[in-house]
């Protein structure tokens, strides 16, 4: 039986922690809410966290900085920020401060609900293959690179299955390889059924 996500939501607005809180129930998520980053803290020393949303916009410590402060002391888990903001230079902060992605407000229900669900995903399978970069071969590698070098668009593992000829499941492993040496950049796909997708595309 799959074991129950944890999910932090750190936000000072006490009516969006309860609607965040009631959409983690109904999904099957455990819920932890903190009203600012401080209180937050207590739960990050001593909760295992699967996934942590974070308000933009938050007195004290705001959201930029909070994300920061944890990825000090949880370097891999998904991190979303929640914002009004869609300003490019404004997202980029968010990222550069180690955020994975982003949710605007106010809150849909089924996006937000896609969002965590595909970086649940995405950390349970990364943790899965992290132990395999040992096994990374170099012919393997030079097949997918000289495979995706001539794609410009963006394409999803069952394509470039299609393409490369090489199993999913090896190629998944030897594509977030490529994503952490910074040779295949990696985006998310969230369609109107709530179904989203990873896609690659080479650099």
């Amino acid at each position: 039986m799959e074991s129950m996500k944890t999910i932090l939501a750190i936000d000072d607005n006490r009516d969006i922690l309860y609607t965040l809180e009631q959409i983690f129930n109904f999904q099957g998520w455990r819920p932890l809410l903190a009203a600012g980053y401080e209180e937050a803290e207590k739960y990050i020393k001593k909760e295992k966290i699967d996934l942590i949303l974070v308000d933009y916009h938050m007195p004290g410590v705001d959201g930029i900085s909070a994300v920061k402060e944890i990825r000090k002391k949880l370097p891999k888990v998904p991190i979303i920020v929640l914002t009004i903001e869609e300003e490019e230079h404004i997202v980029s902060r968010f990222m550069n401060a180690g955020a994975n992605d982003y949710s605007l407000k106010p809150i849909k229900a089924v996006d937000l609900i896609s969002r965590i669900k595909v970086h649940l995903q995405y950390h349970e399978k990364s943790q899965y293959y992290e132990s395999y970069d040992k096994g990374i071969s170099k012919v393997t590698l030079q097949k997918i690179e000289d495979q995706m070098k001539g794609i410009t668009e963006f394409l999803d593992i069952d394509m470039l299955e299609d393409i490369t000829q090489i199993k999913k499941k090896t190629l998944y492993r030897y594509l977030q390889y490529l994503v952490k040496e910074g040779r295949v950049e990696q985006q998310y796909s969230y369609g109107d059924m709530g179904r989203p997708r990873t896609l690659y595309r080479w650099i």
